[in-house]
């Protein structure tokens, strides 16, 4: 049932009374969030994300106590299996690397808020991977700068001022992760494939977090038995009791694993909510024109595309999916690349984006492969442009990834901080000089690309 946003917030929020203080847990252990998709630091800073998971680079991480980090597992583009395969090597790179600096970590499965995403197969991987079985997982979606409230059990996507119940959405139509309930217990029966009944699945309600505080959510973690439990939120305050409570029970012998949205981590991790960064630290400073990158194809890009085109500053170049699958030919590739170079060259800024007609198939594999291709042709393009340009703009979650990965060669950045809620911007540790952003695919209003392409050119 949909249901008006300002409502549930008039009905749901009270006052919050209960002190929270985490940092000496959080001092004595290194948060290491394993992320499915790039878009997971859209609401820290300061903040080291890697795209490699050598050993040597985790050890120099966990080393210098790094407090808290991420690893873009990209997994989310992956089948099952071979998502299972990447988790599990994670993990033993990891493992070897805290055993050498002798340093304890504590994990985070980061994935999408809007429930898509191998779940509970990453999970069941960590835990074989650590060697450590009976778990309780936590499934915190909650992201609020992206518009997305549990409550009542049920997650909710907002959109203007209603909220909407996550299986009503685009997203649950998903061809490789649809689902179709948006109450959590039943959502997890569902991924589950019934080996865990949502009569199973314990739920920390609103009245539990804000009634009982922090030491009732210990109680409740301590003294259950359930597989899996449920976080309602509606605002960051929530997801701080719920964290302090956890901490708590982990460090009373609890062995809980968490998949959750963005938002949770800076309550886990302690990291404080910054306002999004200005035009003065976003600007490009040299005369070369910028990149924008846009290969998610859900409703949402495609308005926020057509609203930047329609702008009339950036000069659109399309990449015809069909052709590009039935052809298979790169030429139209190297001439893209060739094209936009002289356009850059010049000052000019550039869309290059996906043609908007979905291409698909009824096996979810065989879906996974087509955007596997696609991303490959747009990883050839932006990699075989001559001259880097000022800044680069990547839409949606895979295409983010491989556009950072592939095409420019980064092993390791900063978060800087947000150019917009929830879009994160990277500084590169091989490109100082340019920002990366990074544009979720579900995330912000029709015109948000417009506005920050906006923001980083006039």
């Amino acid at each position: 049932m949909k249901i008006l946003f300002s409502d549930m917030i008039r009905s749901q929020v009270e006052e919050y009374g209960h002190s929270v203080n985490m940092s000496g847990a959080c001092l004595e252990n290194t948060i290491v969030i394993l992320d499915d998709d790039p878009t997971g630091c859209q609401t820290v800073h300061d903040v080291p994300v890697i795209f490699n998971w050598d050993s040597h680079i985790l050890e120099a991480l966990l080393r210098v106590k790094t407090h808290l980090f991420f690893i873009l597992t990209n997994t989310r583009s992956m089948s099952a299996e071979d998502a299972g395969k990447t988790v599990r090597s994670v993990i033993e790179n990891l493992l070897a690397a805290a055993k050498k600096t002798e340093r304890k970590f504590t994990l985070i499965s980061r994935s999408d808020s809007t429930l898509r995403g191998h779940y509970p197969v990453e999970l069941k991987e960590i835990e074989t991977a650590l060697g450590v079985q009976g778990n309780m997982h936590c499934l915190i979606p909650a992201f609020f700068q992206g518009g997305r409230y549990t409550c009542n059990d049920t997650h909710y996507v907002r959109e203007g001022d209603i909220l909407i119940p996550a299986a009503e959405t685009p997203f649950a139509k998903d061809k490789v992760f649809g689902f179709k309930h948006s109450d959590l217990k039943k959502y997890v029966e569902e991924k589950s494939g019934g080996s865990i009944l949502s009569e199973e699945v314990l739920p920390i309600s609103l009245e539990d977090l804000r009634k009982g505080g922090p030491e009732h959510v210990t109680r409740r973690l301590m003294n259950s038995d359930n597989p899996v439990c449920i976080v309602n939120a509606l605002c960051q305050s929530d997801l701080d009791v719920f964290a302090a409570g956890a901490w708590e029970a982990i460090l009373s012998g609890k062995k809980i694993l968490f998949r959750s949205a963005a938002s949770f981590i800076n309550s886990f991790g302690c990291i404080p909510l910054k306002e999004p960064l200005g035009p003065s630290v976003l600007s490009p400073q040299t005369g070369l024109g910028g990149l924008v990158v846009v290969g998610s194809y859900v409703e949402k890009s495609s308005l926020q595309l057509m609203q930047l085109i329609e702008h009339g500053s950036a000069i659109p170049i399309e990449l015809n999916v069909k052709e590009f699958l039935e052809d298979g030919s790169y030429q139209v590739v190297n001439a893209l690349a060739s094209r936009i170079t002289r356009l850059i060259e010049s000052g000019k800024h550039v869309v290059i984006y996906t043609s908007r007609e979905l291409v698909y198939s009824p096996d979810r594999k065989k879906n996974l492969e087509i955007g596997k291709l696609v991303s490959e042709a747009l990883v050839k393009v932006v990699a075989g442009i001559a001259t880097m340009p000022s800044f680069v703009i990547a839409k949606g979650g895979i295409t983010s990834h491989d556009i950072a990965a592939k095409s420019l060669g980064i092993t390791k950045a900063t978060v800087l901080g947000q150019a917009l809620p929830g879009v994160p911007v990277l500084v590169p540790e091989n490109r100082p000089d340019m920002k990366y952003i990074i544009f979720p695919g579900n995330v912000g209003a029709g015109d948000d690309l417009l506005k920050l392409f906006k923001k980083m050119t006039e």
